[in-house]
């Protein structure tokens, strides 16, 4: 079957023939829709009245899933053209990015996702942001020239580029870099290699734009430097501008609250940090000073034998467990401290876990201990004369 989107990308409506493979699964012949393979989503849209949800290759075939039954026969097919335009944009972004940084900066391509929202490339080398930067620019040159997209097909004179880079024929070579399981093409299988000058040659079953200057803007906005390489994060199109002016409009607020350039904002934001830093210093430290007080205000609970200090109030999360410590201290009892959903139980003569076990059941809340120590959190902030309630019917 002729799959019009490896040679005909700008076609997006094509009278196609149906046959039904499946309840709500049919075939279809030209093939236009893009199946879920190669790192790149699945095309969506229309076969006749029927939207197609999902495109699967099952068995050799490219399966459609409708969201009805739809009978043999002839019928107009039409896609989403915006997220033919989305995924095929970014796809051919990549080809760029991936060949560019294996032949100038010797970075191999080892996994590849166009996602719907942004694609990512991932590289066996550590990149800083200088080189990205530099990256970016040279793909950028590429969308400038406007080359084409050529697409060619068993082309026994052209080695291409492997997930990892290496030159090896197309007949060894998978026919996408999203081949499962490493599974190797017979010689008989159509190779279908993407060509794009003398950029980047390599094996794919994927849908490109016809020329780069299709692509417009491309955008890396993101580095994760892994343990083995990195991850580079790119937009291309339409989504790049996007991104970059909602990116853009947020600098733009913070350098009116900052008044400032954005030049200066790393340095404001930077002093800002530092002065949050030494005032949470300072707040804790006037709160520990109180810590004994609030300790001795505790609500004094008898179960059994054993005193239990309750207190329920504003307090820095991290001294939670403190004042709970201390309160067991104080009534050489046990402790039970909330604050808003935070919740620290010690004790020196109870099961302090299974009191927290037995206050969830009532509050609901996760977070569990040992008979000596408890935390965790509740679903709702409670009142102290709720929590005390749950405590004495325990």
């Amino acid at each position: 079957m002729k799959r019009l989107y490896w040679t005909q990308p700008d076609v997006f409506e094509a009278d196609v023939e149906v046959v039904a493979v499946g309840p709500s699964k049919v075939t279809i012949d030209p093939i236009l829709f893009h199946p879920d393979e190669g790192g790149q989503p699945a095309d969506r849209g229309a076969i006749g009245e029927a939207v197609v949800k999902d495109v699967q290759v099952v068995d050799g075939k490219i399966v459609h899933t409708l969201d009805r039954p739809l009978a043999d026969g002839r019928y107009i097919a039409r896609l989403d053209q915006e997220r033919r335009l989305h995924t095929a944009t970014q796809h051919t972004a990549q080809h760029i990015l991936s060949g560019i940084a294996a032949a100038q900066f010797g970075w191999q391509t080892v996994g590849v996702h166009i996602g719907l929202e942004s694609g990512t490339v991932d590289f066996d080398k550590k990149i800083e942001w200088d080189l990205a930067e530099d990256l970016e620019r040279r793909v950028l040159d590429v969308v400038m020239l406007d080359v084409a997209v050529e697409t060619t097909f068993n082309d026994p004179d052209m080695q291409t580029r492997s997930r990892r880079g290496e030159g090896v024929p197309p007949l060894l070579t998978a026919p996408c870099e999203g081949r499962s399981k490493g599974k190797m093409p017979s010689p008989r299988e159509v190779i279908r290699i993407v060509r794009i000058g003398d950029i980047d040659k390599s094996a794919c079953c994927g849908a490109h734009v016809k020329t780069t200057g299709r692509i417009g803007l491309v955008w890396i906005f993101d580095l994760d430097n892994r343990k083995e390489g990195t991850r580079l994060s790119f937009l291309a199109g339409q989504k790049a501008l996007e991104r970059s002016q909602f990116e853009t409009a947020i600098l733009r607020e913070l350098r009116k609250m900052a008044c400032c350039a954005t030049a200066d904002l790393p340095a404001i934001y930077q002093k800002a940090l530092d002065r949050s830093k030494e005032l949470a210093k300072e707040a804790d430290r006037v709160w520990s000073l109180r810590l004994a007080d609030l300790a001795k205000s505790a609500e004094a609970v008898t179960i059994g034998s054993s005193t239990v200090g309750v207190y329920v109030g504003e307090l820095p999360r991290g001294l939670v467990s403190v004042l709970a410590g201390m309160i067991t201290e104080a009534t050489s009892g046990a402790g039970v401290v909330v604050s808003d959903t935070n919740i620290a139980i010690s004790s020196k003569t109870l099961d302090a876990g299974g009191l927290l076990k037995r206050i969830q059941a009532v509050i609901g809340g996760k977070g569990g201990g040992s008979p000596k120590s408890a935390n965790g959190r509740l679903n709702r902030p409670v009142a102290l004369n709720e929590l005390v309630d749950i405590i004495r019917e325990q």
